[in-house]
């Protein structure tokens, strides 16, 4: 026994009015609920839909909740899991070798503290990339809300503020072997931004294509 496209819109709406507001995660949830809920009727259960629901969600809903966390520990492995593959992709050493040489070339032809204040602009740049990303697909293709796209500002947070400490040292000093351990530095943030944002790209454009058609 199948359930029809209006009961599983029920589900759906039921669970995203429950706080299960990812989609991604929602749609797993669904099919769980609506396996369990055919299996019942086949099994012999007489009653309507809507009352085998409800006494479904009356013994598994705390579960369903509690899975709910869990399944957000599983968002964050996979962001992890994304971040190490692009980390280790041969591309990504190309790209800290001409940010290294960008940031040096820039330091030779302006003052220092003009280079620190370009320097000091880099943590934005990624941040920038993944918010005007998260606002196309979010608010302007009206993608849903899936839980890996958004835990991804955490890795962007964490990278945005690291960089004030090299950049607070690298005002008490003028050292020339200093600021090539800064230019390097700086170097590396701008590559994980990059890498963050192209893993955002990615994952947006993979979960359009999974669920275009998501209620």
């Amino acid at each position: 026994m199948k359930l029809s496209e209006e009961d599983i819109q029920f589900i759906n709406t039921y669970l995203e009015n429950s706080d299960v507001v990812f989609a991604d995660i929602r749609m797993e949830m669904v099919d769980h609920v609506a396996s369990d809920i055919e299996s019942r009727m086949e099994a012999g259960d007489t009653r309507s839909f809507y009352d085998v629901f409800k006494t479904y969600m009356v013994e598994n809903k705390g579960q369903l909740l509690k899975d709910n966390k869990q399944f957000l520990k599983s968002a964050d492995k996979k962001i992890w899991k994304a971040f190490l593959k692009a980390l280790l992709s041969p591309m990504t050493p190309l790209l800290f070798l001409i940010a290294y040489v960008v940031f040096y070339v820039v330091y030779l032809n302006v003052g220092i503290e003009t280079f620190r204040l370009i320097i000091s602009y880099v943590p934005l740049i990624g941040l920038s990339g993944f918010l005007l990303t998260y606002v196309v697909y979010h608010k302007v293709k009206n993608l849903k809300r899936f839980s890996v796209v958004e835990r991804l500002a955490f890795p962007f947070l964490v990278f945005y503020q690291l960089p004030n400490l090299v950049f607070n040292f690298s005002n008490q000093t003028k050292d020339l072997r200093t600021i090539l351990w800064v230019i390097g530095f700086v170097s590396f943030i701008l590559t994980i931004k990059i890498l963050l944002v192209v893993i955002s790209i990615e994952l947006f454009m993979n979960y359009e294509k999974r669920f275009k058609n998501i209620a």
